[in-house]
């Protein structure tokens, strides 16, 4: 790997790592001094991620990095539905009974801790879900399809979803989750493409039902165990 590859990868990893606060600036200086490069692979690299989405470029030789919206979040569902969905259909061609087993066990792992809810619970259901979803693209039969898959999956407001279910949206997902497995069972790629479409889509619509709520959540007024006063706005 070149200079500016081995720097955008760590850049990367930082980023989707939440290492930086949105908002912030990267100057090409400062990271080629931290690094120790030129400021040359260090452009490079911070075009690169511009053009993926992740920093936002800025005048005097910098970027910003980007914050993300709402339809942001809704994009990297929508083409996991279309990566996800084609991933599971020629994995229904080439996955191997161990895979499933592997696939079964890691939902297991998911149901029993949505119901210990034991300490650190959402570490696990958020680390074994993603080497649920991961396990399609790396059974897939295709490098170009699980390295695109793979890198949609590593962006935290994906990986996090599980931190914004209540308990029966778990549940149903475990239930979707053993849909999906059947339906690779049977070697039925028609099944399984639409078994993860209909997961997907759901957490799509469960993330709009979240973000709703909390749009129209009202802040409580202010309160004192004294007499009551008036707080002006300036």
């Amino acid at each position: 790997m070149s200079v500016s590859d081995d720097l955008h990868t760590e850049l990367r990893r930082r980023l989707i790592a939440g290492q930086y606060d949105p908002g912030a600036k990267l100057r090409e200086e400062h990271v080629a001094t931290e690094f120790g490069v030129s400021r040359t692979p260090v452009r490079v690299a911070i075009q690169r991620l511009v053009e993926e989405g992740l920093l936002e470029a800025a005048p005097n030789r910098g970027a910003v990095v980007s914050e993300w919206r709402d339809s942001d979040t809704e994009e990297i569902f929508e083409l996991r539905v279309l990566a996800e969905g084609q991933a599971a259909a020629w994995a229904s061609r080439h996955i191997t009974d161990a895979d499933l087993d592997r696939m079964d066990a890691l939902n297991m792992q998911i149901a029993h801790a949505v119901e210990s809810k034991h300490k650190a619970y959402l570490d696990e259901v958020q680390s074994a879900n993603l080497a649920f979803h991961t396990a399609l693209y790396e059974a897939c039969g295709s490098a170009r399809l699980r390295v695109f898959g793979t890198n949609l999956l590593e962006y935290p407001l994906v990986i996090g979803g599980f931190f914004i279910y209540s308990d029966d949206d778990a549940r149903e997902s475990v239930r979707q989750h053993t849909e999906i497995v059947n339906a690779l069972r049977t070697r039925n790629a028609d099944w399984a493409r639409a078994a993860v479409t209909s997961h997907l889509c759901a957490a799509i619509e469960r993330f709009r039902k979240t973000r709703k709520a909390s749009r129209n959540a009202i802040k409580p007024s202010p309160r004192c165990d004294g007499p009551s006063i008036e707080i002006a706005e300036e």
